[in-house]
């Protein structure tokens, strides 16, 4: 057995044999959203279960594991342009309603529909605030969705 000469044997300086990770792993940040539920919330809006809304009722829910009535898409309301603005036709904004969660959202906003002789509601989109209305028709059926 040779005698130490004072001398490393390994010629790496590094005293810790595994290299230095330059990879820094961080958590989300606080607050952030969670990215699979923008997934399947955007996907039930293209078929039709999950309307605008933010607090839409009429969605599926975590609590139930399979949507009812088949995850069948319900009918939804586009905002029309109000009578006399000079637009005809069309939408006066890309969101769509459920009846029931636009009355809501109204309600809550401080739009009530009140007026019954009118044919037509107006109302404000709840996601962009844009001033349109809907058939009086349409808003009764979401008031009865309600109850």
């Amino acid at each position: 057995h040779a005698p130490p000469t004072g001398r490393n044997p390994n010629p790496n300086p590094n005293p810790n044999p595994h290299p230095p990770r330059t990879a820094v792993i961080t958590a989300p940040a606080a607050g952030a959203p969670p990215v699979l539920r923008i997934r399947v919330e955007q996907r039930e809006r293209e078929v039709g279960m999950r309307c605008s809304d933010t607090s839409c009722g009429i969605g599926p829910s975590d609590e139930e594991p399979f949507p009812a009535a088949g995850g069948a898409p319900v009918k939804q309301l586009a905002i029309r342009p109000l009578r006399g603005s000079g637009v005809v036709g069309g939408s006066v904004c890309a969101h769509t309603f459920h009846a029931a969660c636009l009355v809501s959202a109204e309600r809550v906003a401080g739009w009530g529909g009140e007026d019954k002789e009118e044919e037509e509601v107006e109302v404000a989109c709840p996601s962009c605030r844009a001033v349109g209305c809907v058939p009086r028709e349409e808003w009764e059926e979401g008031v009865r969705g309600l109850v």
